[in-house]
């Protein structure tokens, strides 16, 4: 067999190996997870439609855009939190943050009282800021029973991950969604 021919059943024999070793058992295409196994089944899956319920005995923890029904103690309302979203000009790689979360109030069983002072953000380091109603935004004192009210919360924040905080009751938080606040 002259040098040529070795080479290329070399190279085929390489390639045979790469193509064998690249494709899923079965002839199946891998999974999300192939390469690390399973992803574990404490973890909510992308697909899950399930609502987080919180309370002053158990708070909820969930994400922007993932509703939480919140059980007060006369009754129960949703709320969704969306954001942050940061101003146009936010430089990358600030250390601070401007972030503005939109948060809805709806679907409640009974009168929610409603302030920003309710709200707060715990950051990655373990600092509480106190977020205000952002530019021309105006709530109600509450929320009536079946009505929806939106409205814009902000704050200048470290950049990294933290929580929002809803605490409809002095110090009791009921509900968190993480957010990351990084312009890079």
């Amino acid at each position: 067999m002259s040098r040529i021919s070795r080479a290329l059943v070399l190279v085929g024999v390489c390639l045979l190996l790469v193509a064998g070793c690249s494709s899923a058992p079965g002839g199946q295409s891998g999974s999300t997870a192939s390469g690390i196994g399973d992803l574990p089944t404490f973890l909510p899956s992308a697909s899950a439609n399930v609502v987080a319920h919180g309370s002053a005995d158990s708070p909820a923890m969930s994400y922007a855009g993932s509703p939480v029904v919140v059980q007060l103690a006369t009754g129960h309302v949703t709320v969704d939190v969306q954001g942050p979203a940061f101003p146009p000009d936010t430089k990358l790689g600030a250390d601070q943050v401007v972030c503005t979360f939109t948060i809805t109030l709806r679907d409640s069983d009974t009168t929610v009282p409603l302030a920003a002072a309710q709200f707060d953000v715990l950051d990655h380091l373990g600092g509480v800021h106190p977020v205000a109603l952002a530019p021309s935004t105006t709530v109600p004192a509450q929320v009536e029973p079946h009505r929806t009210v939106t409205f814009e919360l902000a704050a200048t924040l470290p950049s990294g991950e933290g929580l929002l905080r809803y605490h409809p009751a002095a110090g009791a938080v009921v509900a968190a969604w993480d957010y990351v606040a990084e312009t890079d």
